[in-house]
Parts: structure tokens; C-alpha cells; sequence
């Protein structure tokens, strides 16, 4: 396989950087503070040098860019040249929401039709995913969130956390038990509108370390009543709809790595001629490790792209992609929280300044390690993978 882009990509890729810096990062501060993407952000995307949602790995471009590479080798490729200018790059990104993609996976064809082809057909805008609950995170098997059957109904009673996009949704794709005894064979997905009886959004946007424009809700369900076509898929394939679900995050999760990729270019970029101008504050041989903290931590984060890239490219050949994903979604986000807060450190008072965007920064990154599967999850599939039981 080969982990180098085309030069036409390459090309895409730079006029996406400079598209970025010049309309989200004068932004990022202003959202971090105010827990919302500003409505210029949003319009920004309408100058943007590609058309479509990144993160749904289809993006339509301008045909005479002429870029030959895999629509994921790209969408991965954007996302991280992307996030370079900020993180609004995902958060204020055209799209219709994960859940209208997990519809996709594990609906019937009528059920597709209705609600991801609603989204494509502009009769909803918005869908969520309801999976995290209090108690229930990385082991998401041991959700608490309950359906049980009454005639020709499922009544759907619990509490989901981190929806993103929650509370603007027109659907949330929300995930119950069943059977507690079975675990995951247990759990269903069901479909619950927005104007649901019984639904109601406790918290619109729940406050957080980085990110913090970013939309994530507190969601209630207290006795609502779904009609029995609202359960996804066929009865004799439910058993099997939470692990079909999951594979929706396998194929994202190295592009959240892609994410956490660009804010450590971004990182460097800003921190090496800041520090060059210091080069007379500190003495020979401390500048010495600076220099080498500095290439190490350049040549790491080139390891780490090579690895989102190669999930991409796993992707678009139509190979087996889960420890690809997994080893780039382990390895990226933990090294740039560690590149960002060296930084911090190197720039002393000055990198914890709000005049400077390195302490935002690491604050963003933090949560690329956790959602999406923390980076333990992901060390633990790679060594299934490596190793698995006989």
C-alpha cells in the first residue's frame, strides 16, 4: 500500500489549511468562550474548497481538481488539514448527524427511506446518537436505558449524556435494553422523534473541559411510547444491531485521530518560531533538548499520520480496517495532548495565556483521547487483534 497522497490531494489539502486559517481560527476563541460555534463559522463553509460533510467520508469536489485518491484516504486527509485552523472545522461542518448513519447500517430498506433519506431530502436536518450514559461509557454493554413491549408499542425509559447535537435533533437513534441478562444481544436501537411524549432535553449543552462549542446534550426518556417500526431492523437481525451500530465508530475513529493530527501540526507550527525568538533566554545546552524535543515530537506526529492514512486506505480497498483504526485512535490523540502540553511548559506563563491559543488547545485535544472509544478501548483491540484467543 502506499500512504502518500496524490498531488492533487496535496494540493486540496493546502487550500484547505489556508481556508481554515483564515476563517475558523479567528473564530476558536470566541466559541470556546461563548459555548457556541458563531454563525460565521457556519457561512464560512460556504467559501470552503470542497462541498459536503467530512466526516461522513463523502465529500464532493470541484472536478477539475481531478484528485484520484479514495474518498476516505480524502475525507481524513481534509479533516486534518481542517482542524489545523480549529476544531469548529467538525463542530460547524455541514452534515445530518451520525445517527441517520447508524439507520443506514442496521435499518430495513423502508426504515432508510424514511429517516436517513429524510436527511438527504431536507425532511430533517438533524439526527443524534444515544448511546453514553451515566455509568455506562466505554462498556456501553451495560447500559441502563430500558424498552419493554406493551401491545404494539415499546416504552422506552432511562437517561443518554454527550448526545451530540441532542437537543437540535429531529430523530435520536437511541439505544435500550431489552434483556439486561443478554448484554449486548439485548440492547435495540430505536428510533425517537423529537416532539416524542415523555422526551424531554434536561441539558442543551453540557459544560466541558475542551470543545466546548461543541453541542452535547443530556437527553430524558420517561416513558416514551415508540411505535413498534421504530425499532431498527428486521426481529431476526436485532440481536446482532448493537455491534453492527458500533462498527459506525470503527470507521470514524481514525479520522478523530486525523483531528487530533492537525491540532498537533498546528501546535508545532506556532510553537518552533516562537521559541526560536527565545533562543537567547535559554542557555546551550537546554536549547539542545529543545531542538530535540522539538524533532522527536515532528517525527512522532509523521508516525501518526501514516496510521490514520493507512486505516483510510484498509477503507477504500475494501479491507479489514478495525486495528488500523484502532492503532491510529490509540496512538495520535495521546501523543498531541502530550506535544501540546510540552508546549505549554516550553512557553512558561505564556502558554496558559488566553492571548495565545496553545492552553486551548490542549484543552480541545483532551477529548479526542475519550470519545468515539477511549484510548484504552483501543490499546485493548489492537492487542485482540495481535494476539487473539485460540
Amino acid at each position: 500500500m502506499s500512504t502518500f497522497v496524490s498531488p492533487q490531494l496535496k494540493t486540496l489539502a493546502d487550500d484547505v489549511r489556508e481556508w481554515s486559517l483564515a476563517e475558523l481560527r479567528p473564530l476558536g476563541r470566541q466559541a470556546d468562550r461563548e459555548h457556541t460555534p458563531p454563525p460565521e463559522a457556519v457561512k464560512a463553509f460556504d467559501v470552503a474548497p470542497f462541498f459536503g460533510s467530512p466526516l461522513s467520508g463523502i465529500l464532493e469536489l470541484d472536478p477539475s481538481r481531478g484528485v484520484p485518491d479514495g474518498r476516505y484516504l480524502v475525507a481524513t486527509t481534509v479533516i486534518e488539514h481542517g482542524c489545523y485552523g480549529d476544531i469548529l472545522f467538525v463542530i460547524a461542518s455541514p452534515g445530518g448527524g451520525i445517527g441517520g448513519r447508524v439507520v443506514e447500517l442496521i435499518g430495513t430498506a423502508e426504515q432508510v427511506d424514511r429517516w436517513t433519506g429524510g436527511l438527504a431530502r431536507g425532511d430533517f436536518h438533524f439526527s443524534g446518537f444515544g448511546l453514553t450514559e451515566p455509568g455506562a461509557g466505554s462498556d456501553a454493554a451495560s447500559l441502563r436505558t430500558s424498552a419493554r413491549l406493551e401491545g404494539d408499542r415499546w416504552i422506552i425509559n432511562g437517561t443518554k449524556i454527550f448526545c451530540t447535537g441532542g437537543a437540535v435533533s429531529d430523530f435520536v437513534v437511541v439505544f435500550a435494553t431489552v434483556d439486561p441478562t443478554q448484554r449486548h444481544r439485548g440492547i435495540r436501537a430505536f428510533i425517537v422523534e423529537k416532539d416524542a411524549p415523555g422526551f424531554a432535553v434536561s441539558k442543551a449543552n453540557e459544560s466541558k473541559l475542551g470543545c466546548r462549542s461543541l453541542l452535547t446534550s443530556e437527553l430524558v426518556f420517561d416513558n416514551v411510547s415508540v411505535p413498534l417500526d421504530h425499532c431498527l431492523g428486521r426481529p431476526e437481525d436485532q440481536t446482532r444491531s448493537f455491534a453492527t451500530a458500533l462498527s459506525t465508530l470503527n470507521s470514524t475513529r481514525h479520522q478523530v485521530a486525523s483531528m487530533a493530527c492537525g491540532i498537533g501540526q498546528a501546535v508545532l507550527d506556532e510553537l518552533t518560531p516562537l521559541l526560536t525568538e527565545m533562543r537567547l533566554s535559554f542557555a546551550p545546552h537546554r536549547w539542545s533538548r529543545i531542538q530535540s524535543d522539538i524533532s522527536a515530537m515532528n517525527a512522532a506526529l509523521e508516525r501518526g499520520r501514516l496510521l490514520a492514512r493507512r486505516a483510510a486506505w484498509h477503507i477504500d480497498h475494501g479491507l479489514a480496517f478495525d486495528r488500523e483504526a484502532a492503532m491510529a485512535k490509540a496512538f495520535i490523540p495521546p501523543l498531541v495532548e502530550r506535544i501540546t502540553l510540552r508546549a505549554v511548559e516550553l512557553l512558561g506563563p505564556d502558554g496558559w495565556s488566553e492571548d495565545l491559543p496553545f492552553e486551548k488547545w490542549h484543552r480541545d485535544v483532551k477529548i479526542i483521547d475519550i470519545w468515539e472509544g477511549t484510548g484504552n478501548i483501543q490499546r485493548r483491540t489492537v492487542a485482540r487483534a495481535l494476539m487473539p484467543a485460540r
